[in-house]
């Protein structure tokens, strides 16, 4: 009796630990499947890595190149801002203008009449001027002997555009001393300076040219004034002829130039940088 006691709590034993051995073999394989999940789990995330790390050094090597497109870009806008401020740039510009009228067919150079108050078959001065300040590529030349600041300002939208496109702005005035003190005329030299333009002092300047791109040009009897823009009776023509606007071009670059040199040797013109 004793005997098959034993035998039975062996028997017992020996099924509790074959229970514990499968349960803890259970376990192990969970266990293993866990850890080969886990792996693949890591794999998967250090392939995504892996990936992410390959979009990022693209992008790196993208913008990098952008960057150097963006310098080369801005050297290049330097570049033909400089080209723009030469003379050699502006004649070469006149010709090319001359060669393309030429070769127009049926083609008829225009001449408009402007003044000060239109009638509705007339064009106003102020009006034809901002049209041609909006169209300027290259180069803007304001033949002006007084010049009021109120004005200016009214076109300073198109000016500073123009700007920005890197033109070359010259202002010739008398800008005197007395023209100031008077109220005949306002200093700009700080206003042009902005726009990265040059004040030509002229002495006894009467002459009003507005020129733009040495493609079309107002010569007028008006200042760029309140009075010459609105108040006074005033009048002149819009010319796009190229032999008229070549002696234009002549005047311009010549005569004022020479009557600065020989009149204003001691101070020259106010060179205002860019």
């Amino acid at each position: 009796m004793d005997e098959y006691l034993v035998w039975l709590v062996f028997l017992a034993l020996s099924v509790l630990s074959l229970t514990i051995i499968q349960l803890q073999a259970g376990r192990s394989r969970k266990l293993q499947d866990n850890c080969m999940k886990l792996q693949k789990n890591i794999q998967l995330w250090q392939d995504q890595l892996r990936e992410k790390e390959d979009s990022i050094d693209h992008l790196q090597r993208g913008t990098a190149q952008l960057l150097k497109w963006k310098e080369r870009s801005r050297e290049l806008e330097d570049e033909l801002k400089k080209a723009k401020q030469t003379r050699d740039y502006a004649s070469g510009q006149r010709l090319q203008f001359l060669e393309d009228h030429l070769a127009m067919e049926n083609n008829h150079s225009t001449v408009i009449f402007l003044s000060t108050n239109p009638s509705e078959e007339q064009y106003s001065i102020e009006n034809q001027l901002r049209i041609m300040l909006e169209r300027a590529s290259f180069e803007i030349v304001i033949v002006s002997p007084w010049i009021k600041r109120h004005t200016w300002d009214q076109l300073n939208g198109p000016l500073r555009r123009f700007s920005r496109r890197g033109g070359r702005l010259r202002v010739f005035m008398r800008g005197t001393e007395y023209d100031y003190s008077m109220g005949f005329s306002d200093d700009l030299r700080e206003q042009i300076s902005l726009l990265g333009g040059e004040l030509v002092p002229v002495a006894g300047l009467h002459a009003k040219i507005y020129m733009v791109d040495r493609r079309e040009a107002i010569v007028a009897s008006a200042n760029l004034t309140k009075g010459g823009t609105e108040a006074n009776l005033e009048s002149g023509v819009w010319i796009n002829d190229p032999s008229v606007l070549k002696d234009i071009c002549s005047f311009v670059d010549g005569t004022l130039d020479h009557k600065v040199q020989s009149s204003f040797s001691s101070i020259a013109c106010y060179r205002l940088a860019q």
